[in-house]
């Protein structure tokens, strides 16, 4: 407020409190664009506009429902590269993109195949997930990152009843 500023004789004219009036809510929205700018400069307290000027640089479209938070990992995970990667470090980027129990993976050294398989319920995830296994792994294997489908074994804890009302796809690839 400018009213601060002013000594006391000041802050009882009736025209400087009028000026005051008019002038504190223009302080207040550049108070507030400063703080933002500073907000902006780092990923973790980035507000919309930062976040979405950290995209247009990345070129990273978020999805119509994905919340800040979303968007902030996204921009994280690409601004963050660090090589040489490791097992464990693949490891580690999956847990964060997907969570812990997110995924499995298989690393077959005899047929230099990694093979990732992300969980229904991240299945939005997937194409960042293959984009990140993909960055990470070494060229010599062969990648296969595909939805951690649901098993037969998953399926037997349901009732035929329930399980008859579903299609073959949904029962695949839904989370159930």
């Amino acid at each position: 407020m400018i009213r601060d500023y002013w000594i006391e004789e000041i802050k009882k004219i009736k025209d400087f409190q009028a000026i005051a009036d008019s002038i504190d809510p223009e302080v207040l929205d550049l108070n507030a664009e400063i703080s933002n700018l500073i907000d902006d400069q780092f990923i973790q307290t980035a507000t919309e506009t930062g976040i979405a000027r950290r995209e247009k640089i990345l070129n990273i479209q978020p999805f119509a429902d994905d919340t800040l938070e979303t968007r902030r990992f996204r921009i994280n995970v690409k601004w963050n590269n660090q090589l040489p990667y490791t097992y464990r470090q693949l490891e580690k980027k999956l847990a964060d993109l997907v969570g812990a129990n997110g995924y499995t993976i298989v690393l077959d050294h005899s047929a230099y195949k990694l093979t990732v398989r992300i969980s229904l319920g991240v299945k939005r995830m997937l194409d960042d997930a293959n984009n990140m296994v993909n960055n990470m792994a070494p060229s010599n294997l062969i990648i296969n990152v595909d939805l951690l489908y649901n098993r037969h074994i998953d399926l037997a804890n349901f009732a035929h009843e329930y399980l008859g009302t579903k299609t073959h796809q949904q029962l695949r690839e839904e989370v159930l």
